[in-house]
């Protein structure tokens, strides 16, 4: 079965959001995806929502909530709406209810060196499932006391799906990421299934962000046909990157947000991460709101840009 959503730049949308995880500080990455996310939308006269993700219970602390939602601030970006993801946590239920009443959950005891060893690489980067826990159905009545990973039997299908920058996100989801966790050992319901719930209830048409999100793009899609939602339209943008020995990684554990901001004032700093996109000239001085009315893709870089952080000189591109 073919499954194709729009291959073409769609002409408007109505709403768009912004998700950052709250497991740690806001980084320069976080700053970028929140700035073009924020641009992408008000360019268009879309509203744009915060969703503050915090339902990683071990690893968002006291205060990361508020100071995300501070930054973000501080760097001269409002929300139509704010969300805490831990708020819907009725309907993620509720959808699991549904799942299971389908028969299509199932609770798996595979440890994670058996998933790698039974597994394959996934385009995320994680281990596909093999399926082996299958037959271990779990109904309506049963999911809230089961104490293990619970996942969905994921049928499979080819999904037909280019996003508005052009890059080609098609595959089979089931063959590719096997059966997805819903719930998590630690009782947490999993990103990519609460995400696309938290989407639909707030009517989010449109997705801006980073690339790196990009390869579980058909996934999400998938778990949207399996509940029945609308699939919005996607785009995918450029990151930050930092070398470290070798290898590029996401520009993030080397500077947060609170060290940018004793480097920075925020219109300077907001300048730089423009400028490093291509959105503006380098030692632009500048606010959010001042970069609307000539916002276009067209002018954002294609490639990642490699930055280095110093207390002396800041942010600084590297050459390519």
């Amino acid at each position: 079965m073919i499954v194709t959503t729009t291959e073409e730049v769609r002409p408007s949308w109505n709403r768009g959001r912004f998700a950052p995880s709250t497991t740690g500080y806001a980084h320069p990455g976080t700053l970028l995806a929140a700035l073009l996310c924020w641009l992408d939308a008000r360019k268009v006269s879309a509203e744009v929502v915060l969703r503050l993700e915090d339902l990683d219970r071990e690893r968002t602390k006291p205060g990361y909530v508020e100071q995300m939602e501070q930054d973000l601030e501080w760097l001269g970006l409002d929300w139509d709406a704010r969300i805490l993801q831990s708020e819907g946590h009725e309907r993620h239920e509720a959808a699991m209810d549904f799942l299971a009443r389908e028969g299509r959950i199932y609770g798996c005891d595979c440890s994670r060196a058996e998933i790698r060893s039974l597994g394959r690489v996934a385009p995320d980067g994680s281990h596909a499932y093999s399926g082996l826990c299958r037959p271990q159905r779990v109904g309506s009545g049963q999911w809230r006391a089961d104490p293990r990973p619970l996942r969905l039997h994921l049928e499979p299908e080819q999904i037909s799906l280019r996003d508005e920058s052009g890059l080609d996100l098609s595959g089979d989801a089931a063959t590719l990421f096997g059966d997805p966790v819903l719930r998590r050992r630690d009782g947490a319901f999993a990103y990519h299934f609460v995400s696309v719930l938290d989407d639909d209830s707030v009517g989010v048409d449109h997705v801006t962000r980073g690339r790196d999100l990009a390869p579980s793009t058909m996934l999400q899609v998938a778990l949207q046909r399996e509940l029945g939602l609308r699939t919005p339209g996607y785009r995918h943008h450029a990151l930050f990157l930092e070398r470290r020995g070798e290898k590029l990684s996401k520009l993030h554990g080397a500077v947060n947000a609170t060290a940018l901001r004793s480097r920075y004032d925020s219109e300077e700093l907001c300048g730089a991460i423009a400028s490093f996109v291509g959105l503006v000239p380098s030692g632009t001085h500048c606010r959010p709101v001042d970069l609307i009315d000539h916002f276009d893709w067209e002018r954002v870089v294609n490639e990642d840009v490699e930055l280095n952080w110093s207390e002396s000189l800041g942010l600084t591109a590297v050459p390519v």
